[in-house]
């Protein structure tokens, strides 16, 4: 109920979670260069493993000390190239012991990459040593470099199945919805990632129990993301109006107190199997704890950012669909109305005759009055200029009216 009361939004940080994974991948792949790949186990390359019980307990500094005295002086040269790792510092050691044993570290593990037929000089030279070797319970493991090809590409194969199997059954899970079995997918090749960049950190061979943790982390991880996907499928029924992204963080913090309780009880497993169990089980709770953590890390961190992406982009895609559609069915109806609009046009036109101009006539002809009564003196009254000259002319032709002249209309007396 802690998560719950939370203002937390995950989904605004993604950048942030995506920033951190991506660096812890970054420096992995630098290790990964830096050793020149992944150091693997004899499971995985071919080899030998020799398991020598002592009769007390022996420490690592002395049992190296003793393998770099090997007498080969009685063996044949065809045979010296098998130990030529153990006297060059090549071999891995590990103590361990076993329930029943006597003293701790009572035992150690010699392992080379080459398959050694005869174990007697190596007891020889730890017997000179000191440590006194128990020929009875000591024995010798050899693998193949063919087995070991078929046993990695076998390996291999299991993984590619088991990430596909995952993606068939969410996506039926979830009904039919691909993209929760594409993104719970992309979180356990996360997972795959981180693993095998902290195991090259810490330069630790990946054998059988890499292997073992590899496909554990898997089954793990994708468990607690169908958690979380259910509770984001409930909550879009129930939270129809809440934005997709408010509605998904509200999710994982519905749904993160499960998942820390859970995760906190699974680490306080592995790590009393890590510190205080045996030498041999330490690389398998190594690889879980690194497996674990990250696969409920990107379960809560990684897979739900990434449905939120997913959705967020399905939702561009649709409007983006809408928006040509509704353009598409927009440009008919506008060519319609220009054409219905000059149809109408033309026809206003043919049918209004067009506008006649009235002829225009001669200028009106205007006459001079002559003068009705005699006692009207026309001398004095005539105008000088050209009016009066013209009016002379008419009185000497007798008011003959054949005689008229046309004056414009501005000089009219």
């Amino acid at each position: 109920m802690f998560f719950r009361n939370l203002r937390w939004n995950i989904i605004a940080q993604r950048n942030y979670w995506f920033a951190l994974s991506l660096a812890v991948i970054i420096a992995g792949a630098v290790a990964l260069v830096a050793h020149h790949g992944l150091a693997l186990g004899l499971s995985f390359t071919g080899g030998s493993t020799i398991d020598v019980k002592f009769g007390q307990s022996a420490s690592d500094t002395a049992v190296r000390a003793a393998l770099r005295n090997l007498d080969l002086s009685r063996i044949g040269d065809e045979f010296r190239q098998q130990y030529a790792p153990i006297q060059t510092g090549q071999e891995s050691i590990q103590l361990a012991s076993k329930t029943g044993d006597a003293a701790p570290n009572d035992r150690v593990l010699v392992s080379t990459q080459t398959a050694i037929n005869d174990p007697g000089p190596i007891y020889d030279a730890l017997d000179r040593a000191g440590l006194k070797v128990d020929r009875g319970q000591s024995q010798i493991t050899s693998v193949g470099p063919s087995l070991s090809k078929e046993y990695l590409s076998r390996s291999l194969w299991a993984l590619v199945i088991a990430l596909v199997l995952q993606l068939l059954y969410i996506a039926f899970r979830f009904g039919n919805q691909l993209r929760y079995g594409i993104v719970a997918d992309i979180a356990l090749i996360h997972d795959v990632l981180v693993m095998v960049g902290i195991y090259a950190i810490a330069n630790r061979k990946a054998d059988d129990a890499f292997l073992a943790a590899l496909l554990t982390v898997i089954g793990y991880s994708v468990m607690d993301s169908i958690v979380i996907f259910d509770r984001i499928r409930e909550n879009s029924r129930l939270m129809p109006e809440m934005p997709y992204d408010q509605m998904v963080n509200t999710s994982l913090l519905q749904t993160m107190t499960r998942s820390v309780n859970t995760l906190a009880t699974v680490l306080i497993t592995l790590l009393a199997l890590f510190l205080f169990g045996g030498d041999t089980l330490k690389n398998f709770a190594f690889a879980l704890l690194v497996g674990v953590t990250s696969g409920a890390y990107s379960s809560i961190f990684i897979a739900s950012p990434l449905l939120v992406l997913w959705k967020e982009r399905e939702m561009r895609k649709r409007v983006a669909v809408r928006a040509a559609a509704s353009q598409r069915d927009l440009q008919p109806t506008m060519a319609g109305a220009a054409s219905a609009t000059s149809a109408l046009r033309s026809d206003i036109a043919r049918r209004t005759p067009p506008k006649r101009k009235a002829p225009q006539g001669p200028p009106p002809r205007y006459r001079r009055k002559r003068p009705s009564s005699a006692t009207e003196q026309p001398q004095a009254d005539k105008p000088g200029g050209i009016i009066g000259l013209l009016a002379e002319l008419h009185d000497e032709d007798g008011g003959d009216p054949s005689s008229e002249e046309q004056l414009p209309r501005d000089t009219q007396p």
